[in-house]
C-alpha cells in the first residue's frame, strides 16, 4: 500500500461533536460506544435540516470522522471526535452543529479495509512515516467514509468497506 500525499490542504467541516472518552460504555468498533451514538445524532440533525445542508456540502456522499486530541489527552483519555461533512460558503447552520476550520496541511491519504484497519494503520505511523523522513503536524487524524466504498448498512460488520485516512505531515525538521 502506498499512500498519497495531498498538499496544502484546508478542511472546513460543519458537524456534531463529542468530547470525552468515547469508550467509556463500549470498546472501540462498535456500534454501541459514543462514535456511533455520534454518527446517529448526526444523521438525526442532516434529516431535520436537509433542504438547508444539501445546499453547503461540498460532497454529500462522504462522511469525515476528525479525532483530536488535546495536550491533556494522556492523562484524561478523552478527546474530541466530530463527525462531519466537508462544506464551502455557508450563511447559515442548525444550531447543533459545529463549524471547524483545520488548518492548511499537507496530508498523507491512504485506505484500509474495516477488516485490515489496525495492519496498515501501524505500517503508516511506524514505518512509511518515519522512513520518509515525516511527523505528525497536528494532534488529530481524519477519517474518510465515501459512499461508493463504505456501505453504512453493512458499516464495521463487513470487513470489505473501505475508511479514508488522513494525517496530516511535516517533513522533519533537522537541526
Amino acid at each position: 500500500m502506498q499512500p498519497t500525499i495531498i498538499e496544502n490542504k484546508v478542511f472546513k467541516l460543519l458537524g456534531c461533536v463529542f468530547y470525552g472518552d468515547p469508550f467509556h460504555s463500549a470498546k472501540e468498533w462498535t456500534y454501541e460506544n459514543e462514535i456511533s451514538k455520534l454518527w446517529v445524532r448526526f444523521g438525526r440533525v442532516l434529516e431535520k435540516n436537509y433542504n438547508l445542508l444539501n445546499k453547503i456540502f461540498i460532497d454529500s456522499k462522504v462522511g469525515y470522522e476528525l479525532h483530536i486530541e488535546p495536550k491533556e489527552f494522556k492523562e484524561t483519555k478523552k478527546y474530541y471526535v466530530m463527525v462531519a461533512m466537508e462544506i464551502g460558503n455557508v450563511q447559515e447552520i442548525p444550531l447543533e452543529m459545529y463549524i471547524k476550520i483545520l488548518p492548511k496541511a499537507n496530508y498523507i491519504l491512504y485506505t484500509t479495509t474495516v477488516g485490515n484497519k489496525f495492519n496498515e494503520g501501524s505500517y503508516i505511523y511506524n514505518k512509511w512515516i518515519p522512513e520518509n523522513g515525516y511527523q505528525q503536524a497536528f494532534p488529530y487524524i481524519i477519517q474518510g467514509y465515501v459512499e461508493q466504498r463504505y456501505d453504512p448498512k453493512t458499516g464495521l460488520n463487513n470487513p470489505n468497506n473501505e475508511i479514508d485516512w488522513y494525517i496530516p505531515i511535516k517533513k522533519i525538521e533537522l537541526i
